[in-house]
């Protein structure tokens, strides 16, 4: 009986010091989500002088899951504010890689996976694969913070192994909040 009881006070204290120098689960969000979340809220691009677009662009960002992931999503809208095309992303970290990533899905049922290939300094460089598009297939997005309320997104397309400008859009923040609704 005593040999159970000093067996089972052991494997008590051995449990007790296992949890204690197990690193505690950080249930916040992750380092590269918190700078990322800089760039929630609503976003429309900046209008070129001389140029009517063809579409009214809105992007918003929000955080879902406690902040741990962001849901985005583009919508454009034509002359009579109907969505002519939308599309929506959820940027996170991958857990096994530990790297910022994104999943696109878009109105013509493709979607997109990228991973992130170089940040820092407020600028993140992604690379990635459109799957189910006949019209694109590889490549980089790169989002760059200008300041609080200004954003670049440059999109390039992969052609024979190189990267070809396809868009260069300078965005505007109109709100810091978003509506955390996809439509």
């Amino acid at each position: 009986m005593k040999r159970g009881i000093w067996l089972a006070l052991l494997l008590a204290g051995t449990a007790v010091l296992v949890a204690a120098a197990r690193p505690a689960q950080d249930s916040g969000v992750p380092d590269a989500m918190k700078e990322f979340q800089s760039l929630l809220g609503t976003w429309r691009p900046v209008p070129e002088p001389g140029k009517t677009p063809k579409f009214q662009e809105e992007v918003t960002s929000f955080p879902i899951l406690e902040g741990r992931w962001v849901m985005s999503q583009q919508i454009l809208r034509d002359k009579d504010g109907k969505i002519a095309y939308r599309d929506c992303a959820v940027y996170g970290i991958d857990p096994d890689t530990h790297k910022l990533f994104f999943h696109a899905y878009n109105t013509d049922g493709s979607m997109d996976r990228t991973h992130l290939v170089e940040s820092g300094g407020g600028r993140w460089i992604f690379e990635g694969t459109v799957y189910g598009s006949d019209r694109f297939r590889d490549y980089r997005y790169t989002i760059t913070k200008v300041d609080a309320d200004h954003s670049n997104v440059l999109v390039e397309l992969k052609k024979d192994g190189q990267y070809e400008k396809w868009s260069d859009t300078h965005y505007v923040r109109k709100s810091r909040e978003a509506k955390a609704e996809v439509q």
